[in-house]
């Protein structure tokens, strides 16, 4: 049994069934499958109740510490319309999550940036056990692959769309800085056809990043690990199965409770499903349902380290005030180049978005390594909530806008870096909450509790080196299986 159908959770689906191994993908929210009419996902921003999800546990307000206002947000959060929609928002006290609700998890929703982090920072922030130049050779290239990776062309930066990459590029090559071309899960050919008007425009108008992508152009891992995995005949994917709860019975055995619901997020039945061997791969939710289950006696022996080392990967946001030449609007997308510092803590990109900013402003996105993790903690309500500072990321944001400044220097004209400064921090790269090596050993398997796995973002370090944390979640979910695969096949 797999809880989560994100990168994680479709890596482990694969393997698995390549091994010869049946196994059942349990996933929240629904398929979002491509087809050639280019209307499956909706825009974004817009009121399409299918772009936010929204449960009886979820809300994108966040919670006010005056009881009044609580009651106030509690009713706010009732009026909205219940939807199984594609992204979620995970309203803390100090900071907005964002994550994906579909097949494809987080993948549906993210910009596709596949970055491999330095060794240096690497290192500093994993466990040894994790063998940097094995990664390296093995587990990082056998990842790309298997995701479709592809580069930024460079015809593309001469098309219209691609203004702001293009300025963005030229500066960045332009500033002596560490750069690199982006590599990322993309097919450049639907790209190419967009810009033809030979599909619906997505990439080329900025409609990939927060949504999903309806040219086909990004390659979410629906698409790759979990079709393989479910081409086999061995992987079966129940959408639209939210997972409330899992616990150890009596004979070792896990019991995994779970609510089917309609697409309008109405429960349609309950459902508990026994399995000998679990793997959770639910990202942001798989550190809240083990905190949950060790608090209630349902897991009693996971390790007390579950629930904390969570960070939010130094995700920063600023804004290039660009006053001639305008970068233009909309602006197309992915990002061609990004750059580092030359410690390799802080990584930059130019993020085109489809927002109402005005042809004179660029956004972009930067990733840093935080000074301390936060923790997820249990409520008196049986809930979970996260205790994290923003404070925690001075640092790296410090090391992102500095390197955003040594950027803007070499725009054709003087630019001007305005960071984003939004009422609570956007954390668009969650991790942690179960970390390898200390909430788990070596290979994703939690203390405690023989059969039960982590396998997804919740085993990195709060961070993935400064670095978006796709490609090293593959590759470290990879390795994790090259170990305990046997597990599985052994009776």
């Amino acid at each position: 049994m797999i809880v989560g159908s994100g990168v994680g959770g479709s890596v482990a689906a694969f393997r698995l069934a390549e091994a010869g191994v049946d196994n059942v993908v349990l996933e929240r929210g629904r398929r979002w499958p491509v087809t050639p009419a280019g209307d499956t996902f909706p825009a974004f921003p817009s009121t399409d109740r299918r772009l936010v999800w929204l449960d009886g546990d979820s809300s994108p307000v966040p919670p006010p510490h005056a009881p009044l206002m609580s009651r106030l947000r509690r009713a706010v959060s009732a009026a909205l319309p219940r939807s199984t929609g594609l992204m979620e928002v995970v309203a803390q006290e100090n900071a907005v999550i964002v994550c994906g609700a579909g097949v494809g998890g987080g993948t549906l929703v993210y910009g596709g940036v596949l970055v491999q982090p330095r060794p240096g920072p690497f290192r500093r922030l994993f466990p040894p056990e994790l063998d940097y130049e094995e990664l390296d050779h093995v587990h990082y290239p056998r990842a790309r692959r298997r995701l479709a990776a592809s580069p930024f062309p460079d015809d593309l930066l001469a098309r219209g769309p691609y203004r702001a990459n293009r300025l963005w590029s030229v500066a960045a090559k332009r500033s002596g800085l560490p750069s690199e071309t982006v590599v990322g899960t993309y097919d450049f050919d639907d790209v190419r056809e967009e810009l033809d008007g030979r599909r619906r425009a997505s990439f080329a108008v900025g409609q990939y990043h927060f949504t999903g992508c309806n040219s086909g152009a990004k390659l979410s891992v629906d698409r790759t690990y979990l079709a393989r995995a479910e081409a086999t005949g061995r992987t079966s994917v129940r959408p639209l199965h939210r997972v409330t709860r899992v616990a150890q019975e009596a004979d070792g055995r896990y019991r995994v409770t779970a609510e089917r619901l309609d697409e309008h997020g109405t429960v349609v039945e309950r459902l508990a499903f026994i399995c000998d061997r679990l793997v959770l791969a639910a990202g942001v939710q798989t550190p809240r349902l083990l905190v949950t289950a060790r608090e209630t006696g349902d897991l009693p022996r996971l390790h007390e380290s579950v629930g904390g080392g969570w960070g939010s990967n130094g995700d920063r946001v600023t804004l290039l005030r660009t006053p001639s030449p305008p970068v233009g609007a909309p602006q197309g997308g992915p990002p061609a180049i990004l750059v580092r510092n030359r410690e390799g803590t802080a990584t930059v990109m130019p993020s085109p978005l489809p927002l109402p900013v005005g042809p004179g402003l660029l956004a972009c996105l930067g990733m840093g390594v935080s000074d301390r993790c936060g923790r997820w903690v249990p409520t008196w309500g049986g809930g979970t909530r996260l205790d994290w500072a923003a404070e925690n990321d001075a640092t790296s944001w410090r090391a992102v806008d500095d390197l955003v400044r040594q950027v803007a220097r070499h725009f054709p004209v003087e630019t001007a870096p305005m960071p984003a400064r939004p009422s609570l921090p956007l954390v668009a790269h969650p991790v942690g909450g179960a970390v390898l090596g200390t909430s788990t050993d070596a290979y994703g398997r939690l203390h405690g509790h023989r059969g039960l796995y982590c396998l997804d973002g919740a085993l990195m370090p709060g961070s993935t080196a400064a670095v978006n944390p796709a490609l090293t979640i593959a590759a470290v979910v990879e390795r994790c299986l090259d170990h305990i695969t046997a597990d599985f096949t052994t009776v």
